[in-house]
């Protein structure tokens, strides 16, 4: 079942919080805090949990074809489960995010490409790149980065032509510089895509903050449409993150609050 935060104002945004491997909803809450972080800005919190029964290791099953489409799997559940909360809830349907780690960064992906009318913008930490897998081993091939960059071209081509619309959908893509579960290769891919998608130029603003390597890429208008931070020490975690919470890395820049400013700046 979800656990939703409930921080109240009329037409709130809505953030969907997507926890990664052998994580629950209340380990993630309390790892990235956007419960304090929405809390400043007056906004609802909702983090789905992936049963046991669906994967044993409480995975989303982001790898498999039925579960990377809009209308079927984990998806169709996500999507549907904000239309519960959007008609029980004063939300704003303009500001519905989506966010997650790993695995759910994975699926968070997935939601952003297939449902862009739906989410006005995507954070992904540690993300797998888009239809870079099947079944589990092209799934651990994609994550150790060997991903068939020719096979995505014609599946990116296609969803662009199913979507309905890019034109608003913002994406925030993090990855660890050191990390070796889901190296930095498939946040270079998810770059690559969704500035395909979006038709964002390929030449952005770089610059380095604190050892950390930042770009973000504008469309014609200078808005910025997609960003991407690489964490120079981390590894395999959420940046900014808590103790309290498990695959965290409290010392890198906080990306629950970056995330949620990229979010609201739209």
């Amino acid at each position: 079942m979800p656990t939703a935060s409930r921080l109240a104002s009329d037409r709130a945004p809505l953030v969907v919080a997507l926890h990664g491997c052998t994580q629950t909803a209340s380990d993630f809450a309390a790892g990235t805090r956007f419960d304090s972080v929405a809390e400043r800005v007056g906004a609802y919190v909702v983090y789905p949990e992936q049963n046991l029964g669906n994967n044993p290791n409480r995975c989303w099953n982001w790898y498999l074809k039925q579960h990377q489409r809009r209308d079927a799997g984990e998806p169709a559940q996500i999507l549907s489960l904000v239309n519960d909360i959007v008609a029980r809830h004063p939300i704003d349907r303009d500001r519905i995010f989506v966010a997650g780690l790993s695995a759910g960064g994975a699926l968070a992906a997935i939601l952003a490409e297939q449902a862009p009318d739906v989410f006005a913008a995507v954070g992904i930490m540690a993300g797998v790149a888009l239809h870079a897998s099947h079944d589990v081993p092209s799934a651990f091939n994609a994550m150790r980065g060997r991903i068939a960059r020719g096979d995505l071209d014609a599946l990116i081509a296609d969803a662009a032509a199913r979507a309905s619309d890019y034109g608003r959908i913002r994406v925030s893509i993090w990855t660890g510089k050191r990390d070796r579960l889901v190296v930095p290769e498939n946040a270079h891919v998810l770059s690559e895509q969704f500035r395909a998608l979006l038709g964002v130029a390929d030449d952005g603003d770089h610059q380095s903050l604190d050892g950390n390597d930042v770009a973000r890429y504008r469309d014609a208008s200078g808005r910025v449409r997609v960003e991407t931070w690489t964490i120079g020490e981390m590894a395999h975690a959420w940046s900014g993150g808590s103790f309290r919470g498990s695959h965290t890395y409290p010392r890198g820049p906080r990306a629950s609050d970056e995330m949620m400013a990229f979010f609201l700046d739209g």
